[in-house]
């Protein structure tokens, strides 16, 4: 089965392209001419529609032809890459085929070309050890081509090398899984692929939003007693990411907790963000303390503040280096690979694979 075959001019005429009439007069040329051919090899071909309706030539007759069945998802999920492709202004065909530097051959299900640049996509629908496919990647590498993968099967290597997501079929639509569960129809994800907003890890000078959380707890100094408001938290939203800063955490960035104070509205009964010694940790750290008696409110006081706390400041921030290690630091996971909007990303130079 494939989207695409050759015709006696040398042309590639695609089936999803062709309207019900156009399809028709197709089949009756075939059979007049019998001059359509296969991408993969020189056999004849049939035109046929599956029974979802999808337009597609197969072999008249393998004979030799090495190349495998593909199911109807494999034809969707290459029409869909193809279009979205095009709609990027790459040129892209299906079923193409080229050899790496030490000869050995390999048919990518989509390569896309934009000036230089070579992108290919394989839809991997049948089960493949990591071992296969990580081989197959490296040649796609060694032949001068990124490669975009789409599997079925979760459990594949979470690498920069191996730009790649979970597909997910779900009445007959597709989506694509990626970092933290983040989930998308297909189409939507290779959009993201093409514009140059699926990234790995943390992309360094993007933009995310900040969210200061305050609460309200009872001074525990018995003669004060003060009803005081204290910072709980900073959520920092990048992407599929949330990263969250306690207070003596932030004291660990300078830069990010003068950010912070900054943004913090003016509140006679907040407590000031500064250095304090806590004799229960026997240290020194930056803390909230007590809007009047400026007494230390250690972070177990913070953990009970949660309970009335409100989200009182939300800002945008560039993730400058400061940000960028504080966030990994905080993740402590591997990078992933992620889908981000245009507005987290900037102006940052387009990047595919």
């Amino acid at each position: 089965m494939s989207l695409r075959c050759v015709d006696e001019t040398g042309a590639d005429p695609y089936a999803f392209e062709l309207h019900p009439e156009a399809w028709q007069a197709l089949i009756e040329h075939n059979r007049k001419c019998r001059s359509l051919r296969m991408p993969c090899c020189p056999a004849e071909v049939n035109l046929r529609r599956s029974h979802r309706g999808t337009q597609h030539f197969v072999h008249k007759a393998v004979g030799g032809c090495s190349t495998a069945q593909e199911t109807e998802a494999h034809l969707r999920l290459k029409r869909i890459a193809v279009e979205v492709a095009r709609q990027h202004g790459w040129d892209a065909k299906t079923e193409f085929a080229g050899s790496s530097p030490s000869g050995e051959t390999w048919i990518a299900d989509v390569l896309a070309q934009k000036n230089s640049t070579r992108v290919a996509i394989e839809i991997q629908w049948s089960s493949q050890t990591n071992d296969e496919t990580m081989r197959r990647q490296e040649r796609y590498r060694q032949s001068g081509i990124r490669c975009l993968w789409l599997l079925k099967q979760p459990g594949f290597p979470t690498t920069e090398a191996l730009p790649a997501a979970l597909i997910v079929e779900h009445n007959e639509t597709y989506s694509a899984r990626v970092a933290y569960s983040q989930e998308m129809p297909v189409e939507a994800f290779l959009d993201a692929v093409f514009g140059g907003r699926f990234r790995f890890g943390i992309p360094s000078q993007g933009r995310a939003v900040a969210h200061i959380r305050v609460g309200e707890i009872d001074c525990w100094k018995r003669q004060c007693g003060a009803k005081t408001k204290i910072v709980t938290g900073v959520d920092v939203v990048f992407g599929p990411h949330t990263s969250t800063f306690s207070v003596p955490l932030l004291g660990e960035y300078p830069e990010l907790l003068n950010e912070v104070l900054s943004r913090l509205p003016r509140d006679h009964k907040m407590g000031r963000l500064k250095k304090r010694f806590s004799k229960t940790q026997e240290r020194q750290y930056i803390s909230n303390g007590c809007y009047r008696c400026d007494s230390i409110v250690g972070e177990f006081f913070e953990i009970e503040a949660r309970h009335s706390e409100e989200i009182v400041s939300s800002f945008p921030i560039q993730i400058t280096p400061d940000w960028k290690q504080a966030i990994e630091e905080e993740m402590g996971d591997q990078p992933e690979w992620a889908v981000y909007s245009p507005s987290e990303l900037g102006m940052c130079q387009h990047h595919v694979g």
